[in-house]
C-alpha cells in the first residue's frame, strides 16, 4: 500500500463512533508501524486535515475538512441544480426536504432544508451515512441500485439485511425491489425515527441513478390527504430537477463539441 493510500485510508477511519483516534489505534487499523502512522498523521496535520486534541497522541479531523465541505456545497452540480426547488418543496410541504446520493453501500445526505412540520431529528443530517435498506429516503435509491451494488450489499451486510426484514439472496432481493419500483412514491413511517414519516422518489439523469429526493414530516400531524399532496409535490419537484440536470448536461456536451471544433 502506497503512502498516499495509507493517508487516505487514515481519514476513512474517522466516523460518528470514533471522532477521536490515537496513533496506536491508527497504526493497528492501517496495519502499519507506529512510526509510519505518525508520518501519515504529520502529512495530514501539515495541511489542516487532522489536528491534535491537545491530549498527547490524540487526533481529530481538522478545519480544512470544513473548507472542503463548503467547496462541495458550491461546486456540486446536483446541489446547485436542486437547491431552490428543494426550498420551494419545503415551503409547500412544511416538511424537511432531503437530497441524497449513493455513497458506496450507504446513503449520504448532501443537502437539506428544514420544514416547520418536520420532526426535530430526521436521522439524515447532511454528511451522515445511512444504511441502504431502512427508510423511504434510502429505499428510493436501493430500489433502483445497480445489481453490482446489491451483490456487494449482500456480501458485506447480509446480517443487516436480514435483521431489517429484507431477503439476503440476490434473486429474492431483486424480486422484492421490483415491487418497490412499481410504487410511484415510496413512503415509510417510523423506520428511522419513531416520530417521523417519509416520502421519497429516485432522481435520474437519463438512465443513471443520481440519488433520491424526499420529504420528512412529523407522523402524528400528517393526514392521509396531506400525504397524497406531499407525494404529488415531491414527484413534480423531482421531474423539475431531472429536467434541469438533463439541460445542464446538454449544455456541457455542446460546449465540449464547440471546443473540439475550434
Amino acid at each position: 500500500m502506497s503512502r498516499t493510500l495509507k493517508v487516505l485510508r487514515l481519514l476513512q477511519l474517522y466516523n460518528e463512533q470514533r471522532p477521536v483516534l490515537r496513533a496506536p489505534e491508527i497504526a493497528r487499523d492501517l496495519q502499519v508501524s507506529l512510526a509510519t502512522a505518525y508520518r501519515c498523521i504529520a502529512d495530514l496535520e501539515s495541511v489542516g486535515l487532522l489536528e491534535s486534541t491537545g491530549t498527547t497522541g490524540e487526533y481529530t479531523l481538522g478545519p480544512a475538512i470544513v473548507e472542503l465541505d463548503r467547496q462541495i456545497r458550491i461546486a456540486d452540480p446536483l446541489i446547485a441544480t436542486a437547491s431552490d426547488i428543494c426550498a420551494g418543496l419545503c415551503e409547500r410541504t412544511r416538511g424537511t426536504v432531503l437530497l441524497c446520493r449513493l455513497h458506496g453501500l450507504k446513503v449520504l445526505c448532501v443537502h437539506s432544508v428544514t420544514g416547520a412540520s418536520a420532526p426535530r431529528i430526521t436521522g439524515y443530517e447532511r454528511g451522515r451515512a445511512m444504511v441502504l435498506y431502512r427508510g423511504a429516503t434510502s429505499l428510493a435509491i436501493l430500489a433502483h441500485a445497480p445489481e453490482s451494488v446489491l451483490q456487494r450489499l449482500i456480501a458485506e451486510d447480509e446480517e443487516g439485511l436480514r435483521r431489517a426484514g429484507w431477503p439476503s439472496t440476490l434473486p429474492l432481493l431483486l424480486a422484492r425491489l421490483r415491487t418497490e419500483r412499481e410504487r410511484k412514491v415510496l413512503t415509510t413511517s417510523g423506520a428511522v425515527n419513531a416520530q417521523a414519516r417519509g416520502w421519497a422518489v429516485p432522481l435520474f439523469a437519463g438512465s443513471v441513478l443520481l440519488g433520491s429526493l424526499s420529504v420528512v414530516r412529523d407522523r402524528a400531524g400528517t393526514t392521509v390527504e396531506e400525504g397524497a399532496r406531499i407525494g404529488d409535490a415531491l414527484r413534480r419537484a423531482a421531474l423539475r430537477i431531472e429536467a434541469r440536470v438533463e439541460s445542464h448536461e446538454d449544455d456541457v456536451r455542446h460546449a465540449q463539441k464547440a471546443s473540439r471544433a475550434r
